[in-house]
């Protein structure tokens, strides 16, 4: 398999990207019980809004595309805070387009994002994962990462 390759998005391909983006987040929010369904989509513009503010110029903020061989695989969002003394980098989103999965390249995307951190002095690379996504999930430990903090929720039945 060849490298994946990170490229820097395009203001054109962004318009897309942050339009199926907020679509899955809320999905996402929805079904991992944080979010009830009505609203989500507005939640999911309004706090996509506010990490973006200036779109692809927001500071900290390097949105690429995944690629291999030239084609697209998928995406990456990685952020580095700016204010931080040592650099770490949390990822915002990774994806592995549909038609794509299942061929290594989620793990390429993580690599290559590694790669980008390595060459930017980067200490850490840090990730949010729904619970639910158990694929997800086992690609991360796989690759390394370590569970920091772990949320849990019991639901309850009113009486």
């Amino acid at each position: 398999m060849s490298e994946v390759e990170l490229e820097p998005m395009s203001a054109e391909r962004f318009v897309s990207w942050n339009t199926a983006l907020i679509a899955s987040f809320a999905e996402e929010k929805v079904r991992a019980g944080n979010w009830p369904a009505e609203g989500a989509l507005e939640r999911s513009a309004e706090q996509c809004a506010k990490e973006l503010p200036d779109g692809l110029d927001s500071v900290g903020h390097n949105i690429f595309i995944g690629a291999v061989d030239g084609q697209e695989i998928g995406f990456l969002w990685l952020h580095t805070d700016p204010a931080l003394a040592v650099p770490e980098t949390f990822i915002f989103d990774i994806e592995v387009a549909a038609e794509h999965r299942g061929k290594g390249y989620g793990r390429g995307l993580l690599e290559a994002g590694e790669r980008w951190c390595v060459e930017h002095g980067v200490t850490a690379l840090k990730l949010h994962v729904f619970g639910f996504n158990t694929t997800a999930i086992k690609l991360y430990e796989t690759s390394g990462f370590e569970i920091t903090n772990l949320n849990m929720t019991k639901r309850l039945s009113p009486l």
